[in-house]
């Protein structure tokens, strides 16, 4: 770890300074750009669906609110209409499953993580090892948010590929600290 002193002194030296810390336990280390397992990838996209799921939950509190400045009840009327003031929770479902297809399409194609792939740190990447072009991402989100259930292929998997990484040719990898991969960040 570099101290802010070696930080200036490889600065006054005209040297470049190493102030990437080590974060990562040195048994660790030798796991990195391995396929991820069962269960690191269901607690990043456990994380991930808690996101949108609060985005839906904020989306509907915005439209119940602007209701009440488009429609607002007056004050004798019985608050029995409150369930046109929300969408149905068939549309917010429909809505949720939307957001996370989006949600993972784009998250995967310009940096191969989510936001619980990156707690977890986790990486998708195609069958070259690279970033995923658009295409891949948009049916790998549909085809993870439509069928769920293909991430347990990992657990019986002697590779620990779900069915939408054996489908289509893609992997979920501990991310690498070296710099060989740097085009990968």
């Amino acid at each position: 770890m570099t101290t802010f002193r070696e930080y200036r002194q490889a600065l006054a030296e005209g040297r470049s300074p190493d102030y990437q810390a080590q974060i990562l336990p040195k048994d660790a280390i030798a796991l990195q750009g391995d396929r991820a397992g069962f269960m690191s990838r269901a607690i990043a996209a456990a994380i991930d669906v808690l996101i949108i799921f609060l985005m839906v939950l904020g989306t509907i509190a915005v439209i119940w609110m602007i209701s009440f400045i488009i429609d607002p009840m007056s004050p004798g009327t019985p608050l029995t209409d409150a369930d046109k003031r929300v969408p149905s929770v068939a549309a917010m479902i429909m809505y949720g499953y939307i957001l996370n297809a989006i949600y993972w399409s784009v998250f995967w194609h310009y940096g191969g993580r989510t936001i619980g792939n990156l707690v977890m740190g986790l990486r998708v990447v195609n069958r070259r090892g690279e970033q995923m072009g658009w295409g891949t991402s948009i049916v790998r989100a549909l085809f993870c948010t439509v069928f769920p259930f293909g991430l347990l292929w990992a657990i019986f998997s002697g590779a620990n590929r779900s069915v939408q990484d054996v489908v289509l040719r893609t992997d979920r990898k501990s991310t690498r600290l070296n710099s060989s991969h740097s085009q990968q960040s």
